[in-house]
């Protein structure tokens, strides 16, 4: 009796140790699938199975995992040779689930063998070779990730595959940097780098994976195994007679438990530093929604450039340090902290001509100007984050302070002025983000930000301008910010009516102080209001918002309803009476409609409707000097506007044969109940005051992008982009309706076969028409770059670059034509080690023009250039 027990509770006590996973399968019809594959794998790629089953002829299948592997979750993958692949993630838990499969419409082109070696596709993760995709001439993982096809990197650094920022940049799948990255891509050598991951639809947070669609995209570096302990780069610049130089240094340090990247710049050869640094992803898109709006008053000393490439014209003394660490505390559980130090003093010289029209008149405005502006940051955060399954917290603060100084050195229609500017800021945030599950699949989450901000800004300005408002021998513009933030939000994600569901709820509070004096020197005499002002804002808004998505065949149609219920107070106390206190209900709705030809072909419209109130900058009504020759006043009115935007589009994409195609459309009306009026003197000074008058902007526009690749080898791009505006304004006491239209055409390709040449061209073409009814202005740029590499040997190689530009305008006959070429040699005598030798601008170009158009009006400007130069450079891999 007791064997005879013991044999029956056998199966009890076994069924107890063991996850029971088990559902149904059927097709698109609803008919069950017979002899379907079900394997369960702890990661996505199925290379440790747990478990496997395949469906029986009614559709049902149960998988049983053992409860001592002690995960949160496995990997599904159901598979059948007559039907598509499917992949999810589900909670490691006793569950039923319900699956579809859907026929396969197309089978995998033969390319895909040709090119196994280089790129591999897995669901919706692209992974490429870097030794096959990138050039000889490649010295960082940047260089290398550039050639894959739909990736586009600016100068700063920031990363878009298909025309999207990317959200997150993992290094050996743990994102360090939290946004930052440019510090290791343009610090780890290419060599470095075994694979790169494109993970396109990415869930950063483990607890949306299979419950949240998702349209991010991400990369991941995948470091090589055989690294030393400490790697990354050093380089090494210098050159005459220009005294230059440039050195760099980033170490890092790479193990399971603990990540280290440093980096230290230093360089006075015109590359700036300034973003070094600085986050090129938004993070949690609810957060951000949060945080405080930018209040910068008074425009700082103006030091960019132009198109052409900074080491020609910008002159500057820049260092930066930064350090980011981590520490895996387990496989869930995160601690990073960074440290950032910028300081950076940028020169540049140019002069203007910028041509307003008046019907039938028009003005001309000369500038020529020495800027400067010296900027230093400091930085510092900690970020905790816990990313599970089921569970998510992320914790970040925040510690920074700028300041800048600079001065400008002017000659306005040949009237010389001088001015000195001043910022210092100082900016300390908390954020929390929590998501939860609310049953199995049901994902609650919530986020609290505290900011506080406190800014001084101050403009000196000699001679004195605006002599009709301010007289005496110099003008000192003072302001003073003080900011305050406390917002939160909760969100939740749910299953009704088959379909799934987001409500939102948001409550800000937004309280600024705002004070300034435009006084004069050096009496420092006190003005009365408007020209001395203590104005508070006060802004408590609350926003309902609910969204959802239906699929229909191919077609998905999505809509959301935002309700904005906002209390605004402000009050000057430096006048009695000038004080408001309203109530808004806003409601701002969108939807869309996509339709999904096939795997590569989708296409789609929506349209979106915002209705918004005046932000801080245009309530605050003190008399403001923003610029020595802008004067600002706004009057006590709250604007109410409504902007109504559809978007068209097309896109292709055939990862296999490196094709994109993108083709946009835009169409935009605006209204508002109020109308800037600009006066601009003889002198070559605007002031800006705003009545009530109904005022409204219409513009459309197209933009056209195509991407052809051959994997590394070659790569081609072109974008076209239209656009058209009109606009009501008041300028010089005349109503105008001014129509501006702008053409431009981006062309590109490169061609690097590995072979003894390598060529890369790049021509942009602007073409704009400025127009009134009674007068019209058109100009046109064309700037065009070529580099081109001659390998002499293995271990040589010598370039040859020339960038040129060609402007002219309808205003004057001379049309400016400016070339510069430079050439370098290069010396590699190990995989590690790099000499370099320039000269650049070799037969020593002194101005390089540039034109632009705006509502009504053109401007031409010319930069002066660096001297020619002559560099020796080294590049050290650790």
């Amino acid at each position: 009796m007791i064997i005879l027990a013991s044999l029956i509770g056998v199966p009890f006590f076994a069924c107890a140790q063991f996850y029971e996973v088990q559902g149904s399968i059927s097709d698109s019809l609803g008919k069950p699938v017979n002899n379907a594959i079900v394997i369960a794998s702890q990661s996505l790629n199925e290379s440790d199975i747990i478990a496997y089953k395949t469906s029986n002829s009614k559709g049902h299948f149960m998988l049983r995992i053992n409860k001592s592997l002690e995960l949160d979750s496995i990997n599904l993958t159901i598979r059948h040779m007559a039907y598509k692949t499917i992949k999810l993630q589900l909670p490691l838990t006793n569950i039923t689930k319900a699956l579809k499969l859907y026929p396969k419409i197309e089978l995998l082109e033969s390319v895909l063998l040709k090119s196994q070696k280089t790129i591999e596709l897995k669901g919706d993760t692209i992974t490429y070779n870097v030794k096959r995709i990138k050039s000889k001439k490649d010295y960082t993982i940047e260089e290398a990730i550039n050639r894959i096809p739909g990736v586009t990197i600016s100068e700063s650094g920031q990363i878009k595959y298909e025309g999207k920022a990317i959200s997150h940049l993992y290094i050996n799948g743990v994102d360090l940097l939290e946004g930052r990255y440019s510090i290791a891509t343009q610090g780890i050598p290419a060599d470095a780098v075994k694979e790169i991951d494109i993970m396109k639809k990415h869930n950063h947070q483990r607890i949306d994976r299979g419950r949240t669609e998702s349209n991010a995209v991400a990369f991941n570096l995948k470091i090589k195994e055989d690294l030393s302990l400490v790697f990354g780069s050093i380089k090494g610049e210098a050159g005459t007679p220009v005294i230059t130089g440039l050195t760099e240094g980033t170490p890092i340090y790479l193990k399971d438990k603990f990540q280290n990247i440093s980096s230290f710049k230093s360089n006075n050869i015109g590359k700036t530093l300034k973003d070094v640094g600085n986050s090129f992803t938004t993070g949690d898109l609810n957060i951000y929604s949060l945080k405080m709006q930018e209040t910068p008053v008074i425009r700082p000393p103006n030091i960019n450039g132009v198109i052409l490439s900074n080491k020609f014209w910008l002159n500057n003394d820049s260092y930066s340090l930064t350090n980011d660490a981590l520490h895996k505390i387990s496989d869930s559980t995160l601690l990073k902290w960074n440290i950032n130090y910028i300081n950076e003093l940028s020169q540049i010289e140019n002069r203007s001509s910028t041509t307003f029209i008046i019907n039938n008149d028009s003005s001309i405005v000369l500038n020529s100007s020495r800027n400067q502006l010296r900027g230093q940051r400091f930085r510092a955060g900690v970020n905790q984050e816990i990313n599970k399954r089921n569970f998510y917290l992320k914790n970040n603060t925040v510690f920074r302070y700028n300041d800048n100084l600079g001065k400008e050195d002017i000659i306005l229609n040949e009237n010389p002025i001088l001015t000195n500017y001043q910022n210092f800021n100082t900016y300390v945030n908390n954020s929390t983000l929590i998501k939860t599950l609310i049953d199995d699949d049901n994902i609650l989450q919530s986020g609290l930000i505290v900011e506080y901000e406190q800014q001084s800004e101050q403009l000196k300005v000699a001679p004195p301008v605006f002599n009709n408002n301010i007289m005496n021998i110099k003008t000192l513009q003072e302001i003073n910010i003080n900011k305050f933030n406390i917002s939160g939000f909760s969100e939740y994600v749910f299953e009704w009516l088959n379909l799934r569901w987001n409500t939102h709820q948001k409550i800000q509070l937004n309280s600024f102080n705002f004070k300034s004096s435009l006084q004069q020197m050096p009496e420092f005499e006190e003005e009365d209001f408007p020209f001395s002002s203590d104005f508070n804002f006060r802004e408590i808004s609350s926003t309902t918002k609910i969204n959802s998505k239906l699929n229909l065949g191919k077609m998905r149609l999505s809509w959301r309803l935002s309700a904005d219920l906002i209390s605004l107070n402000t009050k000057e106390t430096s006048v009695e009476n000038i004080e408001q206190d309203k109530f808004f209900f806003l409601m701002q709705p969108f939807l869309s409609a996509q339709y999904k030809i096939s795997t590569k072909f989708n296409l789609g419209v929506s349209y979106n409707q915002n209705n918004n109130i005046s932000d801080f900058s245009e309530l605050y009504q003190a008399v403001v000097l923003t610029n020595y020759n802008s004067l600002v006043q706004n009057p006590n009115i709250i604007n109410k506007s409504k902007s109504e935007t559809i978007t068209p589009f097309l896109n292709y994409s055939n990862i296999l044969k490196s094709f994109f195609l993108k083709l946009n459309g835009k169409w935009n009306r605006s209204k508002s109940n109020i109308t800037f009026v600009n006066q601009l003197s003889e002198q070559g000074f605007f002031t800006t005051e705003v009545v009530e008058r109904p005022n409204s902007v219409n513009n459309y526009g197209i933009s056209l992008n195509l991407t052809k690749g051959f994997l590394g080898s070659f790569s081609t791009d072109l974008s076209y982009a239209f656009s058209y505006a009109e606009n009501e304004l008041f300028f010089n006491n005349q109503f105008l309706n001014a129509i501006n239209r702008r053409h431009s055409l981006d062309f590109g390709f490169s061609w690097d076969k590995g072979n003894w040449y390598s060529i890369e061209y790049e021509g942009k073409l602007n073409f704009g028409t400025s127009e009134l009814p009674n007068n019209k202005i058109e100009n046109s740029f064309l700037f065009q770059t070529v580099n081109l590499d001659f390998y002499t040997s293995s271990s040589t190689r010598i370039h040859f670059g020339l960038e040129s530009s060609k402007t002219s305008t309808s205003t004057n006959n001379n049309i400016n034509r400016n070339a510069l070429f430079n050439v370098s040699f290069y010396y590699k005598p190990s995989k590690k080690l790099y000499f370099k030798a320039s000269v650049l601008n070799i037969f020593d170009t002194k101005f390089f023009s540039t034109t632009v158009n705006g509502v009504n009006f053109v401007n031409v400007s010319q930069f002066s250039l660096r001297p020619r130069q002559f560099s020796l450079g080294l590049t050290y891999s650790l």
